[in-house]
């Protein structure tokens, strides 16, 4: 189960909430360090489950983290509602990420800008609505045209290697697009696929030749760790009443006491 009906499960069962919180740290860590973060992925999880700073770090390195914490809930009630790729989900997203980093969180860019070492030229301001309105609707057509999972996820694939050469943002274009390639997979009932760091040579070789064959091998490989992780999770406890030591269910509770408060 990966698509809207998890926010239920989400809230209700332990290893199905731990297993969730687990795919958030993996995915600030591994995408945050890509982009040349330095903290490790016990340091994110103690910032992001515990809300503990385990040693000095820069303000810019806690908050690309920290900024996380919210991702969950954002996704969970966007699949809910049924919202689909668009503008102002991407806006939404690259707002949160970017919260108390840069002053234009939430803002397409207004000046041009370029890719370190790429040989396209990214998508100049004022074309940038009208770029990612086609990259949206590209993309469901493709989804509604597919005939099956493999085809949804080669659809969501392309579209993240589009958004990526529109570069819609001043910053955190790579983190944005791997949260709505994420987001795409699970509205389509696909494992979450997180790049990870140590892939980072091989994830940016793609992108830069548009390599969509090598990103499916690449995905492929990913979502079947995926799947094995995900089944160990709900594997645990059987039997277990009380896991308030469990550090992941710790964050858990914060998230169902905050989505109760909203009611």
């Amino acid at each position: 189960m990966y698509g809207s009906e998890i926010l239920g499960n989400f809230l209700k069962n332990d290893n199905e909430r731990d297993y969730w919180l687990d795919v958030c740290v993996r995915m600030a860590h591994h995408s945050t360090a890509i982009e040349g973060n330095t903290l490790s992925q016990d340091e994110t999880a103690s910032i992001l489950l515990d809300g503990y700073i385990s040693k000095a770090t820069s303000e810019r390195e806690f908050y690309e983290v920290k900024n996380y914490r919210e991702i969950l809930p954002k996704m969970f009630s966007s699949l809910q509602e049924k919202a689909k790729i668009d503008e102002k989900l991407i806006k939404d997203f690259h707002r949160l990420i970017m919260n108390n980093l840069i002053d234009n969180n939430g803002k397409f860019k207004t000046i041009e800008n370029l890719v370190v070492g790429a040989n396209f030229e990214p998508t100049k301001p004022y074309l940038v609505p009208v770029a990612i309105k086609d990259m949206c609707d590209n993309l469901y057509f493709r989804l509604n045209n597919a005939k099956n999972s493999d085809d949804k996820l080669k659809a969501i694939l392309q579209s993240h290697i589009e958004f990526e050469k529109i570069h819609p943002f001043s910053d955190a274009n790579g983190r944005t697009g791997r949260i709505i390639m994420i987001y795409g997979c699970l509205e389509n009932n696909l494992a979450p696929i997180i790049i990870p760091k140590e892939q980072k040579s091989r994830y940016i070789a793609i992108l830069r030749n548009n390599d969509i064959d090598g990103f499916m091998m690449f995905a492929k490989e990913i979502e079947k760790d995926e799947v094995s992780r995900r089944t160990i999770f709900l594997s645990q406890r059987p039997n277990e009443q009380d896991n308030s030591k469990s550090v992941l269910s710790r964050l858990g509770n914060a998230y169902t006491k905050k989505c109760k408060a909203k009611r």
